[in-house]
């Protein structure tokens, strides 16, 4: 099993509360999500930890999709959610992401933390390593049409 990590931080010009519900609203992503798709709740019931849904995106002419799961949902605090590549497009692996929304000043500095686990040996430690850079990047770029898009709600 191979381990990627990274972490990334955005100032953001509106209240933990108002992105966390942007971040919350899979429905929603089609608002600030370039590629975005359609979202598709795979659980009933309100949004919170255990809500499962689909996730649909073009990517590089074709659609992708892949299934999230909730493990922490505390409102205008903290949002983690897991992805099982299992039951997605790209067939294998387990990504978790942490954010946590912390005020600062009349904002919020939004940190995301991200655990990729693939299985493989050297082949996919060595196309790991350069990919993990491209991932970190088509993340980060997703919270950057965020903050434009709550920012933009003021």
């Amino acid at each position: 099993m191979h381990r990627l990590t990274f972490t990334s931080e955005h100032h953001i010009d509106a209240p933990p509360e108002r992105v966390f519900a942007a971040m919350a609203n899979p429905e929603g992503f089609g608002d600030w999500m370039q590629g975005f798709v359609r979202a598709e709740r795979v659980t009933p019931g309100d949004f919170g930890v255990g809500t499962e849904f689909r996730e649909t995106r073009k990517m590089f002419g074709r659609e992708a999709t892949e299934h999230f799961e909730v493990t922490t949902c505390e409102p205008g605090k903290r949002l983690g959610l897991r992805v099982d590549g299992t039951k997605g497009t790209t067939g294998k692996g387990e990504y978790r992401f942490v954010y946590d929304f912390e005020p600062a000043g009349t904002g919020t500095l939004l940190r995301t933390s991200a655990v990729i686990e693939m299985p493989g040996g050297l082949f996919t430690k060595i196309i790991g390593k350069l990919m993990g850079g491209a991932f970190k990047k088509a993340c980060d770029k997703d919270l950057d049409a965020l903050k434009a898009y709550v920012e933009r709600a003021r």
